[in-house]
């Protein structure tokens, strides 16, 4: 870590405000700064109470966190806040309005908001969501609130990082279950309808309980009505979900498949059949020289597929085909810090390829897992900036 970034983090540690946000800063720009960051976060060990909050466009999330979050500074707490904002697909840019609508209190000096672009990740949040958690939660903030963009039924990724999922509806959306049905609904442990001053309000929280067989409280964010009670439910519903999430804490996290690695003859070859029938789009072609490969990766969804040729006899994709034929040759988990998730497989007695990372197609950190470990699967960890 460079004397500059370690500064940062002891500074932030010690509640500097600037030096929080310049550590936020860092992890979510990535690289070797961040992650060293990220690493030093870690290290302290703290865990805060994570409230997610979801919902359909218009439910009124942002209003509803600003009083969720006065309220929870009033009782002298230190709260995180993290709004995620939708990207503009054309510039990646995002307006970050979050933090517009926000309105000063009193507390705020016990309030800490951190607006970022969703940088084009699906499920409503950014990629950077996780690493931010993390700083702020090393830095004393409990709980912390995190906001998602406008969601649908599938945007589901806010359970991955939250201990409790509050999904806010509201009236006036139309047939209010199907404004937040499917996926959505099965992962909120707290429901809540907003604007209860509108028309319609006790319609959709009957609906609700009808589906959920539970309570559903009504609140109106604009007016500060029955937020006090809405933040005693949080922490009531709060305590069985997090037993729940802690009892997988020492697992290692994989964020998601990062890509396929299919092994083929030639690339120019199969590339016919991915473009020309199934419409995906080459990004672009390289040659890793120490893994004696070309690879090209295909974007597909929210994961790629890489297609693999040997350029040499002895390389590893050219012992594949020669054993088995083209194919899949591995599988790649994409992970926050990959010394760690090594670490954590080592010490539950995983057999390793690699025990430290090495550098693969894209610059991304790269490790992986002995078939043997995994039932027959070559399993390969990584870490992008």
């Amino acid at each position: 870590m460079s004397p500059d970034t370690d500064d940062w983090v002891k500074r932030a540690l010690a509640g500097d405000r600037r030096s929080i946000s310049r550590c936020v800063t860092l992890v979510e720009n990535g690289g070797p700064e961040g992650r060293n960051v990220l690493r030093e976060m870690r290290a302290k060990g703290k865990t805060a109470l994570k409230i997610g909050i979801t919902g359909p466009p218009g439910s009124g999330k942002s209003t509803l966190v600003n009083r969720l979050a006065t309220s929870l500074a009033e009782q002298h707490k230190q709260v995180g806040i993290i709004a995620i904002d939708p990207s503009s697909p054309f510039t990646g840019g995002a307006i970050l309005g979050d933090r517009v609508r926000m309105d000063a209190s009193p507390q705020e000096n016990n309030i800490f908001f951190r607006s970022m672009g969703s940088r084009g990740a699906v499920g409503g949040l950014s990629d950077a969501c996780a690493g931010a958690v993390f700083v702020l939660e090393a830095c004393g903030f409990d709980p912390i609130l995190i906001e998602t963009v406008g969601v649908g039924q599938a945007e589901i990724e806010i359970i991955r990082h939250s201990d409790i999922v509050v999904v806010v509806a509201v009236p006036g959306l139309g047939d209010d279950i199907q404004t937040i049905k499917a996926g959505i609904m099965e992962i909120g442990d707290l429901f809540v309808v907003n604007k209860c001053d509108l028309p319609g309000a006790d319609r959709a929280a009957h609906e609700l309980e009808s589906t959920l067989h539970e309570k559903v409280p009504l609140v109106s964010a604009a007016e500060g009505t029955g937020i006090e009670e809405l933040v005693s439910l949080i922490y009531e519903k709060a305590g069985d979900t997090r037993k729940r999430i802690e009892k997988g804490a020492d697992s290692m996290e994989c964020k998601k498949i990062d890509h396929i690695g299919i092994a083929v003859n030639s690339i120019e070859e199969r590339l016919k059949f991915y473009e020309e029938i199934l419409g995906l789009h080459l990004e672009g072609v390289e040659t890793v020289e120490a893994q004696k490969v070309k690879t090209a990766f295909i974007p597909c969804g929210d994961s790629e597929l890489e297609l693999l040729e040997s350029t040499a006899d002895d390389g590893a994709v050219a012992r594949f085909i020669e054993k088995n034929g083209e194919g899949i040759q591995h599988i790649a988990l994409q992970v926050d810090d990959i010394e760690q998730a090594l670490e954590e497989l080592r010490e539950k007695g995983v057999r390793l390829i690699d025990e430290t990372p090495r550098i693969g197609a894209g610059g991304a950190r790269i490790a992986f897992v002995h078939p043997k470990s995994t039932g027959g699967v070559l399993l390969e960890l990584c870490e992008r900036d």
